[in-house]
């Protein structure tokens, strides 16, 4: 009987994580579970679950900090007699607070993944000259395919500034805004803090703009999500970083092999034939043999083999041998003699 193929798994760390099972250790310690993989997946893990929850905790009080901050400066400090100044004031100072206090709450609830923040914080402050070379050819190659990108690593350098900026203006945005909260007049402090704002203004709607509507970096948005991205996609933008962790995939000549899965198909059974002996012939004694005939045309000729789906017997197209039929004079179908040739 003939086994069924199976998926062949990687080697070494599993850095291929299926959908379903994502782990929130790191992937590249090693330490965590082996889960079975596939060949080639479609999607791999970008981002830890730390990652992903560090993200949100900064992005989404920022967000609503700058769109208040925007609506007061716009809206009510040329006439702060407008209503509901207040109500947009407070939820400016409560994004605020949230701001302070939830990223140093997720790095402490993510405590044991501390070390994948700090690769992520070398990385980002180490430039190459590739990355400058990427900052200038990033607009030309927008427009023209013939201009091709150098390759990066976990973080483009446009990421790169902006994991920087963020990184440095934090503190700055939560003493400033504590000062201006608690100690009036606090024109330097106000000052500062709009400063920071206006000059994140451009960052921050190219970092929208790269995530939610370029249709060839909007991919990657669901990697904030899920953590998974599609491979292919990462291959292309992260090259640095995909052949450090997943270049394994592309040289495994097993991995690179798609899992084509065996479908039975059903064969009708044949029934082995019933050889009879032969029967004496009455009447003059039979001549001499006659020479053997000739082999069956081929293609005409199929040997029997048990199916390995059914237990049955299935034709095979391969190892085919003639067969040489001797036949008895007078005798009827069901007497004839069948027997493999040499």
């Amino acid at each position: 009987m003939h086994s069924v193929p199976r998926r062949p798994a990687a080697s070494g760390v599993n850095l291929v994580i299926p959908r379903e099972q994502e782990l929130s250790a790191p992937v590249e310690s090693g330490h965590h579970p082996n889960p079975r993989v596939t060949a080639k997946p479609h999607e791999i893990l970008r981002f830890q679950r730390c990652e992903r929850h560090l993200h949100w905790a900064i992005a989404i009080p920022f967000k609503v900090c700058y769109a208040t901050a925007l609506i007061l400066v716009m809206v009510y400090n040329p006439n702060p007699t407008r209503p509901y100044r207040e109500i947009v004031t407070w939820i400016h100072r409560g994004s605020g607070v949230a701001l302070a206090v939830l990223p140093p709450l997720m790095i402490f609830l993510h405590w044991r993944e501390f070390r994948i923040h700090l690769q992520n914080i070398r990385h980002a402050w180490s430039w190459k000259l590739d990355d400058v070379k990427w900052l200038f050819l990033m607009g030309p190659a927008s427009l023209s395919k013939k201009i091709s990108l150098p390759h990066q690593g976990k973080f483009n350098a446009a990421e790169k500034i902006n994991f920087i900026v963020v990184m440095s203006t934090y503190p700055l945005y939560v003493i400033t805004g504590l000062t201006i909260w608690f100690f009036r007049p606090a024109y330097l402090s106000w000052l500062i803090h709009f400063a920071m704002a206006t000059a994140a203004t451009p960052l921050i709607l190219g970092h929208i703009f790269m995530a939610t509507v370029n249709p060839d970096t909007r991919v990657g948005l669901r990697g904030m999500f899920t953590g998974f991205v599609n491979r292919e996609w990462a291959r292309h933008h992260y090259r640095l970083w995909y052949d450090e962790h997943f270049g394994h995939l592309d040289r495994d000549d097993d991995a690179t092999q798609p899992f084509i899965p065996v479908t039975p198909v059903p064969c009708r059974p044949v029934a082995t034939p019933v050889v009879a002996a032969p029967q004496p012939v009455v009447g003059p004694a039979r001549p001499a043999a006659a020479p053997a005939a000739a082999p069956a045309p081929a293609g005409t000729s199929w040997i029997l083999s048990p199916s390995p789906i059914h237990g049955g017997a299935c034709a095979r197209a391969r190892s085919l041998q003639p067969l040489r039929h001797h036949v008895t004079p007078d005798a009827g179908l069901g007497e004839a003699d069948l027997s493999l040739g040499s």
